[in-house]
């Protein structure tokens, strides 16, 4: 088949049905430190966020981000020193698992072994933003995403160092590109991206090896980060409030920050959650919520797409194995759309990626009581659409796309109509919303995220990797 069309073939599809999800092979093995003793990696596990070998394993852990919020006398701050203490001992944690580990094949045990690769990666970030009063997809949102993961991956090598030191390296390390003074990870090939000094984990990893061959993979975390009530793993958080049924009644399930802020600010009550819920769990358009919290309070829907990639990008480029990340993108937008994302995400470098188009699914995995969600919100000012017209992108065809689209949702919300109205670039058509029940509990309350399905009432995920 021709190679155009059949990259239109996949980029109509993914618009149709949220599927497939897009690995670059060559991104992916551009940084690997072991392709020239094992040669290239030709896949992933079902959500992207991590290449493996074959028989290969990796366990993963992640860190709760907003469990590092503190409050001083000026508000909130992020606390760095506590973080990197957190991160030494995951990793040895990690480490620990591969040795104590029952393998159902030998095979496996071996290639795990050999590699001794780790998965370290984070949940929490939207509502870490949310407290530190950071839109996310702004210019500073970007960069705290950037300074975290950057910040991980710096303490995690360090720290796996220090196992090489105790334990030995990982067996395969003579044999890999770290002892050429590599890394494999992209952002060490930019020291304008550095905030901390790359030079000494060269160094270190030089003189005593390393222990893991990887150690940072930023994964779907749909049932632990539900566990701790926080939003997942990278994601812009889906709803700030949602209506939660249960046997003996009905109640509004409130994000845990957005809440405290509310609190905050005198404005907490049912009457303004159940408003909030009705929008689609955003608080874009309402008049009873201020301007400031409006800015900070930002939903996966408010975010344009292009930023979503631009998201993925800023964890990423930290990330030694890969990232999981939906690119959440409206009802309207066209096949052209999903083709720019691929190119985007290429371009910048990204090993993978998936979207979810809002309806593309046969049954709507989505359970919103509005069409709101249709359009996007809120285009908060960044550099992302100038990062793209750099890279060669026609960025006009988009906003022409995005005001056509708001324009055509404007004037529908004027005349209130029972059904999901789905805008395209040729034509605007209303169709009955399908609705899609949890297995285990029956619950609408589902949402699609990360390539997986997830309850939002009783924690069930299709998802292989909790």
């Amino acid at each position: 088949m021709d190679p155009i069309r059949l990259f239109r073939l996949i980029a109509e599809t993914a618009w149709k049905t949220a599927d497939p999800g897009v690995i670059f092979l060559d991104n992916l093995n551009r940084r690997s430190p072991l392709k020239k003793s094992m040669g290239y990696i030709r896949a992933t596990n079902p959500c992207g966020e991590q290449p493996l070998y074959p028989y290969e394993s990796c366990n993963l852990g992640s860190i709760n981000l907003y469990a590092f919020i503190r409050y001083d006398a000026n508000g909130p701050v992020f606390d760095w020193e506590e973080l990197s203490k957190t991160v030494r001992l995951a990793v040895r944690f990690l480490d620990n698992v591969i040795d104590v580990n029952k393998y159902p094949l030998q095979s496996i045990e071996e290639k795990t072994k050999k590699t001794r690769r780790i998965g370290l990666g984070v949940m929490g970030l939207a509502d870490t933003l949310y407290a530190l009063k950071v839109p996310y997809n702004s210019e500073e949102g970007f960069a705290m995403m950037s300074k975290i993961m950057e910040f991980i991956a710096f303490h995690a090598m360090l720290e796996s160092v220090e196992l090489a030191k105790e334990r030995g390296a990982f067996p395969e390390f003579q044999n890999s590109s770290y002892t050429n003074g590599e890394l494999p990870i992209e952002g060490y090939y930019h020291k304008e991206w550095w905030t901390l000094n790359w030079e000494e984990v060269v160094s270190v990893i030089r003189n005593h090896g390393i222990r893991n061959s990887h150690v940072t993979t930023v994964a779907p975390t749909g049932s632990i980060s539900m566990l701790v009530d926080v939003s997942s793993g990278l994601e812009p958080q889906f709803a700030l409030v949602f209506e939660k049924r249960v046997t003996v009644g009905t109640f509004y399930y409130c994000d845990v920050e957005f809440e405290r802020q509310l609190k905050d600010a005198g404005l907490y009550n049912d009457a303004l959650l159940k408003k909030v819920a009705e929008n689609g769990g955003s608080v874009q358009g309402l008049d009873d919520i201020p301007e400031d919290l409006k800015k900070v309070f930002l939903v996966a829907y408010d975010i344009p797409w292009w930023d979503h990639v631009r998201a993925q990008f800023e964890v990423g480029k930290w990330v030694d194995a890969s990232v999981s990340k939906t690119i959440n993108m409206p009802s309207w937008v066209s096949p052209d759309d999903v083709m720019m994302a691929y190119f985007f995400a290429y371009k910048l470098g990204l090993k993978g990626i998936t979207v979810y188009r809002d309806s593309s699914k046969t049954a709507q995995v989505l359970v919103t009581p509005t069409h709101r969600m249709g359009k996007y919100m809120v285009l908060t000012p960044n550099n992302t659409l100038k990062i793209m017209e750099e890279l060669g992108f026609k960025v006009e065809q988009i906003l022409t796309r995005y005001i056509k689209a708001n324009a055509m949702f404007e004037k529908v919300e004027a005349k209130p109509k029972p059904m999901h109205v789905v805008a395209t670039s040729e034509k605007t058509t209303a169709t009955k919303e399908k609705v899609e029940k949890c297995p285990a509990c029956n619950s609408l309350n589902i949402l699609y995220q990360e390539t997986c399905v997830k309850c939002i009432d009783c924690g069930w995920s299709s998802c292989p990797i909790a």
